[in-house]
């Protein structure tokens, strides 16, 4: 995905499905910032600014690796749970025996590494990629 090459519409319909996501997931606003790895850039009361678009993101390589992550999670959620998308936030918040009794979204807080973990955890094809 070259976001970098994106009219400003679409990185605004983006950003917005970002944060749908997030939403979806029930997220505190600190812990969405950390998951786009914006946590010291952007005040989490500055976050509706986004939402709302009167501020688009600069969309440099690492929110762009961020971006195709959660992307990934959410679509590979929606295939593992797909009667009931609830679940997949649910499914974050609760530990797996895989990831040594933590939560996904313990893993995915702690960084890249966590959250490709994460991914190829709910989607196996994405190791087979790198």
């Amino acid at each position: 995905m070259d976001i970098l090459k994106l009219d400003t519409k679409t990185q605004s319909n983006l950003t917005l499905q970002l944060f749908k996501i997030l939403e979806n997931w029930h997220l505190e606003d600190i812990e969405q910032l950390k998951l786009l790895d914006l946590y010291g850039v952007i005040k989490p009361r500055h976050l509706c600014l986004y939402k709302n678009l009167y501020k688009l993101f600069d969309f440099d390589e690492r929110l762009i690796k961020r971006t195709e992550i959660i992307l990934g999670v959410s679509e590979s959620l929606g295939t593992t749970f797909p009667i009931n998308k609830e679940y997949g936030a649910i499914w974050l918040k609760r530990p797996v025996k895989k990831f040594k009794h933590k939560t996904p979204l313990e893993l995915m807080l702690s960084g890249d590494t966590g959250m490709m973990r994460v991914w190829y955890f709910l989607d196996c094809t994405q190791g087979w990629k790198n």
